[in-house]
């Protein structure tokens, strides 16, 4: 009897945890300050930098191929990338997959075209970003301030999202 009650007093303390974990908002580091400078290679060897966004609105998506919800999303990164106009804003994805081959490959497959840096030692995601799960979704404004940051999966090509960011352009607009 005693060997069961203990048993359950162990599962209930651990169901209770697991779900105050489960219920907390991710903290929100960056929300309402300047982007990091962030400088990251792309599959192709090439450098790109947040600074030369400066003056478009920045979708930056964190995630990775072992990822179920970061793969599901990304046709609809894409199809968000081509409905919103180039001059005003960008969606890119940071990777933290550390076979760059693989990126290709995933990124060919699903024909994917928006700008896909990479983070293979999780470096700028871990300590430069303080990302905690994936895929995490970061709206930066035309003036490089970070507005949301955003957990989990979303229909990002939905009118409700394109609204959203397009209203992130109209706020910095003259």
């Amino acid at each position: 009897m005693r060997r069961r009650t203990a048993w359950l007093i162990g599962a209930a303390a651990l169901a209770l945890a697991v779900m105050a974990l489960a219920g907390r908002e991710p903290p929100a580091p960056l929300v309402g300050q300047a982007a990091p400078a962030l400088e990251l290679p792309r599959p192709d060897g090439t450098t790109w930098r947040l600074a030369d966004q400066r003056g478009r609105v920045v979708v930056l998506n964190l995630w990775a191929t072992w990822c179920p919800p970061c793969r599901r999303e990304m046709p609809a990164l894409q199809r968000l990338s081509e409905a919103l106009p180039e001059a005003q804003f960008t969606v890119v994805g940071l990777s933290v997959d550390e076979d760059r081959f693989l990126v290709e490959e995933f990124l060919r497959r699903l024909a994917i075209t928006f700008p896909v840096v990479l983070d293979p030692d999780a470096r700028v995601t871990d300590d430069v970003l303080a990302v905690r799960a994936y895929p995490e979704t970061l709206l930066i404004d035309a003036d490089g301030v970070v507005r949301e940051r955003i957990l989990g999966e979303r229909a990002w090509d939905s009118a409700e999202w394109q609204a959203r960011i397009r209203a992130l352009a109209a706020e910095g607009a003259p």
